[in-house]
């Protein structure tokens, strides 16, 4: 009997829950991402000397705007300047590596202080926030119900749940990226030029986009249907019950972001879509199992023996080989009957759309209405599962009362639950003829949202543009004299081959992206150029650390000027990547004492000159963060990135060969 139960605990033990453990270890490298990259570019855009001054934001803002950290500033004598976002970047990138390179690390405490400190980065992001944000916000909330509170590796109660909320979330994302293509009725789109266009006019290209984009024209139009499969029809198969259907979904998609993360400097958002993609898989896949030994800081364990549910589990999947390519067969046929594949008189391939726009919407309400149905199924099939594990006695009600007195697990599960429903709000926003209209819906969803906790996705590439436009900011000592232009890091700027598509890779650079925005949009609409133009007049260091350092006068201009230019991609004959071409000016010239410029900066209530931030007394903490800023500062955002994970692969490395060592120690000494 007592062997028995030993052979019980042993099996327990070894029952590791590691998508958990692997999924939270991945979330906290995506948050040392956010959080580093945040901290590279906070100074110029929302320091005192700053393009977007924090301090508007906490002082005159409206409630749910200035909750945020950065008010306890004050009270460690920091005020609401630079130091006070520094230290807030500074303790979210620490909790994040260590939580990186090690589980122990890896807690329900951390999780909550990456997310609420990275909540009140975003609160102060202003203009500068992105899609990315809310995306690491939703699912850094949800790793909260997921991750476990003790230094334990035993299964929670709510893992279940929390991960199918992520699956949930990823799916989302994804599906509301497809629908709003074609839903759009952007002629590119439907024409299955739009990924051509994609790749000439994306916020910052590199050179892999430059060179996809000589391929042929069919290649594109291909590759456009394999987008639409993408976020229309694999997404379905993330709650496929077949393992090897999940992991078919899952490598369709680790080959669109690998691609999508060489195309484009879009920093961490690839890389969250992927680490949200490891709940397709299941604890004891292969590919998981090897990721878990290579990171984890624990002895290694012998592979659980078989069991019931195993067995069961194995027996579902037996064909599972054969119905993946059934499905994949099947994708290959719909792709042909409904972009009527054909070829032309020169033997090219030919692609058209056989279906119309309307045919496409009701297919769209359908399948927006049905999704959350079948989440709702699945997460009713999980929570009842729940209260079974609470049935300690075998009874249904018994469990139901231990279940009650469960005080957290009570509040996880009502918290998951709601977080589900109000998610069916911007779902269901997709199309106008599937919205939901309740009005207790609606503000119950718009207060989650203002916490980012619930967020609406696909608003992005939803009209192609006809061609890529470009703002360049240039400066003058003569009004009538020689213009020179400012130099980016990252945005296309100039024709010169070397500079005009860099990688930024995991690194995302806020003010060049923001520009993709600009050149988008009516000049009204982009406010914050014009406290750019005025530090740049002012000749503000920390806002010109955030331009191309080669391509800045020596001292402060007396005039500036936005200019718009076309660019078009060259071909391979010719020796740059771009053509340009002036169009207009995108605003006059602007000087220190332009009227309309004060007049707009007074609108904004934007401070001209720097002031020192009120409550700044703590000089030694001060001092530290600026020495940490001053060394920081010299490295360029993406090589620092690459610097930390390569010194977190090192220390994971170690951990690995010291529980090897220590392995062999207890292997000689009980052979001994």
């Amino acid at each position: 009997m007592e062997k028995a139960n030993s052979d019980s605990r042993s099996l327990e033990t070894e029952d590791v829950p590691r998508v958990r453990n692997l999924l939270l270890r991945s979330m906290c490298a995506v948050y040392l991402m956010a959080f580093v990259g945040f901290y590279c570019q906070a100074e110029g855009l929302y320091g005192d000397a700053g393009i977007l001054p924090a301090s508007r934001i906490l002082a005159n803002g409206t409630l749910k705007e200035r909750l945020s950290l950065l008010q306890l500033g004050p009270f460690i004598g920091l005020g609401d300047g630079h130091e006070a976002i520094d230290l807030l970047c500074l303790v979210g990138a620490t909790v994040a590596f260590l939580g990186l390179v090690s589980r122990v690390h890896c807690r329900l405490v951390s999780f909550i202080v990456m997310w609420s400190v990275y909540f009140s980065l975003v609160q102060i992001s202003q203009s500068f926030r992105q899609q990315a944000d809310h995306l690491l916000l939703e699912a850094g909330f949800l790793c909260i119900l997921l991750a476990p509170s003790r230094l334990t590796d035993r299964r929670l109660p709510m893992e279940d749940i929390a991960l199918l909320l992520l699956k949930w979330l990823v799916f989302r994302f994804m599906f509301a990226s497809g629908s709003v293509k074609l839903a759009s009725g952007c002629p590119l789109w439907w024409s299955l030029d739009g990924l051509k266009r994609h790749y000439e006019t994306m916020p910052l290209p590199t050179s892999y986009s430059w060179y996809t984009y000589q391929l042929p024209d069919a290649f594109h139009r291909a590759s456009t249907i394999y987008v639409y499969l993408s976020e229309l029809v694999v997404p379905w198969l993330f709650f496929a019950p077949s393992k090897a259907v999940r992991r078919f979904a899952l490598w369709w998609h680790v080959f669109l972001h690998l691609n999508i993360i060489g195309c484009g400097n879009y920093g961490f958002l690839s890389p969250l879509v992927l680490t949200l993609l490891l709940t397709l898989l299941d604890d004891e896949d292969e590919l998981l199992v090897w990721l878990h030994e290579r990171v984890s800081d624990e002895p290694r364990r012998r592979p659980r023996a078989k069991g019931r549910n195993q067995t069961e589990d194995a027996d579902v999947d037996r064909y599972g080989g054969r119905l993946v390519k059934v499905i994949g067969l099947l994708m290959v046929v719909g792709s042909w009957l409904c972009f009527s594949v054909g070829t032309s008189d020169e033997g090219q391939l030919t692609f058209k759309p056989s279906f119309t726009r309307d045919q496409y919407l009701n297919v769209m309400q359908t399948m927006i209405r049905a999704a959350p149905l079948l989440v709702f199924v699945l997460m009713v099939k999980k929570f009842l599962k729940l209260l079974s594990s609470q049935d300690s006695v075998g009874s249904l009600a018994e469990g139901m009362r231990q279940f009650s007195k469960n005080l957290g697990l009570l509040i996880s599960t009502i918290v998951a639950f709601t977080v589900f429903f109000m998610s069916i709000v911007p779902h269901s926003r997709l199309l106008p003829s599937t919205a939901i209209t309740s009005p207790v819906m609606t503000r119950a969803y718009g207060g989650l949202h203002s916490l980012y906790v619930v967020n609406q996705y696909g608003r992005h590439l939803t009209k192609m543009r006809p061609m890529r436009r470009e703002i360049i900011l240039e400066y003058s000592d003569d009004i009538n004299g020689t213009w020179h232009e400012y130099g980016f890091q990252y945005k296309p700027w100039t024709i010169e081959r070397a500079s005009s598509l860099p990688y930024g890779w995991l690194y995302f650079p806020r003010f060049d992206f923001k520009f993709y925005d600009g050149s988008g949009s009516k000049t009204d609409a982009q406010k914050w150029i014009y406290p750019l133009i005025q530090r740049l007049l002012e000749h503000q260091r920390p806002v010109l650390d955030l331009l191309d350092g080669r391509h800045i006068p020596a001292q402060a201009p007396k005039y500036i000027r936005t200019s718009l230019y076309r660019f078009a991609y060259t071909s391979f004959s010719e020796g740059a990547f771009w053509t340009r071409e002036r169009l207009t000016d995108y605003f006059n010239v602007f000087s220190q004492d332009d009227t309309q410029l004060r007049e707009k900066l007074k609108q904004m209530n934007f401070r001209p000159t720097v002031e020192p931030s009120s409550g700044s007394w703590n000089w030694l903490l001060r001092w530290v963060l600026d020495a940490i800023r001053r060394f920081v500062g010299a490295i360029e955002g993406s090589y620092l990135l690459v610097g930390l994970f390569v010194a977190a692969g090192m220390v994971i490395y170690t951990q690995q060969q010291q529980q090897k060592h220590h392995q062999q120690q207890r292997t000689s000494g009980q052979s001994t």
